[in-house]
């Protein structure tokens, strides 16, 4: 996407030409400057580039997930990877998935009063796409009412996980079905500055999507996670999933303020992160040749990471690892929603688990090593090398098999904390204690949600009192319908 599109969709946002009729008073007063509906092209724009900028920035990645799932935490004002969380960035996180939701609910509607229903369908991608992430952070959440202040519903009463992830799974699958038709007149416009107005491309990522599902409810609900798996997998013509990273749901930025890559922005004036200590010695015991793509050696040539969320006065910031320049550094970078390697660890692992899926687990395997290697832009020779090593190479047991594939699969996601800290709570790889810099004691492992806001007690105690029962500690009491570790506190 060129940056002249991408600057000029985003400034557009609120402008819209409405014509109106002199004849008639009411349309006489309406403010040209201030439209009550906006094109479709532009709400996806500012729905991108919001979502983007927000759930993958310092504040509501970095700082706390990321952290969780092991790969990177901070080193300076350590308090949220201690769970010394902030109220103002709790209620920001919980206001932003809904007000996005509403844009994307907005969309929805214009496309299909203009009967642009591959549009359509993009907003529904989307929009599964954000309740998920926001589900797997609080778990239940206001969803089937939660849209609808404009019938009078105030105060949303909070829908189960388990509800929400079917109507996920039924909301993708009709998306899927409009994708399929032929729909001559649709065109997402210039404001799709993912894909490039792309229909086939967002197809993908919609059955990416129904996939990742599917591999979420696999310990928990097995018999509708391998209905899912099967039927995505089994008709490829009629439900394609990406084939190579040029399917990759990234956002590039322009780089030019004040579009820039957030983790780029946050580094012009904090360095605040480094490399946690549970991926660098990952990465340095497997000689993975992405370790100098994610991490920067420190002054004494050493690549070291730090206990996530450590205790204030055990550790040396000079000494610790920074975040690579390839991640970090670029304000033209990547944003990443969901990737190619993931969605082929998936099939990997469907495989594996015995499914109907037309595939075989190893070659799935090595498909997506190779392609999370080649986005890294590991060198050839480097990456037969490293394929080759007994640790990574496939082999062995069904459990050591399965345990190479969730290990790979956690290494690839990195910039993406929420979906890592998810495939960590699913599957308790890699095993990480609480942070030793904890104000809560009596936990054994890393969250198990984040903190509902204060703002919902307040504005919606009655509903907030019901899915709040049995919380410990903000983080934890409650897990996710599937996160079926034992044991964990």
């Amino acid at each position: 996407m060129k940056k002249i599109t991408f600057i000029t969709i985003i400034a557009l946002l609120g402008f819209v030409s409405i014509n109106s009729c002199t004849e008639d008073w009411e349309e006489m007063n309406v403010d040209p400057d201030n439209p009550t509906v906006a094109p479709a092209t532009n709400l996806l724009a500012h729905t991108l580039r919001y979502a983007g900028d927000v759930f993958y920035d310092d504040w509501q990645d970095m700082n706390n997930f990321m952290s969780f799932a092991g790969h990177v935490t901070k080193i300076q004002y350590v308090d949220e990877a201690r769970y010394e969380y902030r109220e103002s960035v709790v209620n920001a996180a919980w206001e932003d998935y809904y007000v996005l939701q509403m844009d994307l609910k907005k969309m929805a509607s214009s496309a299909r009063s203009q009967g642009k229903m591959k549009t359509w369908a993009v907003s529904k991608t989307f929009s599964a796409f954000l309740w998920q992430m926001a589900t797997d952070m609080w778990k239940s959440i206001p969803y089937e009412e939660a849209l609808a202040a404009e019938e009078g519903v105030n105060n949303p009463v909070y829908t189960d996980q388990e509800t929400i992830y079917l109507a996920l799974i039924d909301s993708l699958e009709a998306a899927n079905a409009e994708f399929n038709k032929a729909y001559p007149s649709d065109d997402l416009g210039s404001g799709d500055v993912l894909y490039s107005a792309d229909f086939s491309k967002w197809q993908k990522f919609c059955n990416s999507l129904r996939l990742r599902i599917a591999l979420r409810l696999s310990y928990s609900h097995p018999t509708v996670a391998q209905n899912l798996a099967e039927t995505v997998l089994g008709d490829p013509t009629n439900n394609p999933i990406f084939e190579s990273n040029e399917d990759n749901a990234f956002m590039f930025w322009p780089g030019a303020a004040p579009y820039k890559e957030p983790w780029a922005e946050n580094f012009e004036d904090r360095d605040d992160h480094g490399m946690a200590k549970t991926l660098v010695d990952s990465l340095l015991a497997l000689n993975d040749p992405r370790l100098p793509v994610y991490a920067k050696e420190n002054p004494d040539g050493a690549y070291v990471g730090l206990v996530e969320g450590a205790a204030k006065g055990t550790f040396n910031i000079s000494e610790i690892s920074r975040i690579g320049v390839f991640y970090r550094e670029n304000p033209s970078g990547h944003t990443p929603f969901m990737r190619y390697s993931e969605t082929m660890f998936n099939v990997a692992e469907a495989a594996l688990n015995g499914w109907n899926v037309g595939a075989d687990a190893q070659t799935a395997y090595e498909t997506a090593v190779r392609a999370s290697l080649e986005e890294n832009q590991v060198a050839e020779a480097d990456i037969t090398t490293y394929m080759a090593q007994p640790r990574v190479a496939w082999g062995g047991s069904e459990e050591e098999n399965r345990h190479k594939i969730i290990k790979q699969k956690w290494i690839a996601l990195f910039k993406q904390g929420r979906e890592a800290w998810s495939l960590q709570r699913r599957t308790d790889f890699p095993q990480m204690d609480d942070a030793p810099g904890s104000p809560f004691t009596g936990h054994n492992r890393q969250p198990f949600r984040y903190p509902y806001p204060q703002d919902e007690k307040i504005l919606n105690e009655t509903n907030y009192m019901q899915a709040a029962d049995g919380i410990v500690d903000h983080y934890w009491g409650q897990q996710m319908i599937w996160d079926t570790r034992t044991g964990v506190e």
